[in-house]
């Protein structure tokens, strides 16, 4: 059975944040529910930390993914 994420806490170094959550010191901000560290900003940003999320979705079904979605729905027009 998986791990539920746990909430970095914003006292971390950016630098050991950046390295758990695979992304640049640069990129590391906070959660806007938690106030823990996150990868924020830059590439492949997710705004709410990993652990908001697991704690948000539903029971039985596996966390959200970390990857961003697509600004249009798949049926809309490109413009």
């Amino acid at each position: 059975m998986d791990e539920m994420p746990q909430r970095i806490a914003p006292s971390t170094d950016r630098t050991a944040a950046a390295r758990l959550l695979g992304c640049a010191p640069h990129d590391v901000g906070y959660c806007p529910r938690c106030q823990g560290l996150t990868h924020r900003y830059g590439r492949h940003a997710q705004i709410i930390c990993p652990a908001c999320r697991a704690a948000q979705a539903p029971p039985g079904e596996p966390p959200a993914s970390t990857s961003t979605a697509s600004a249009q729905p798949p049926n809309s027009p490109r413009r």
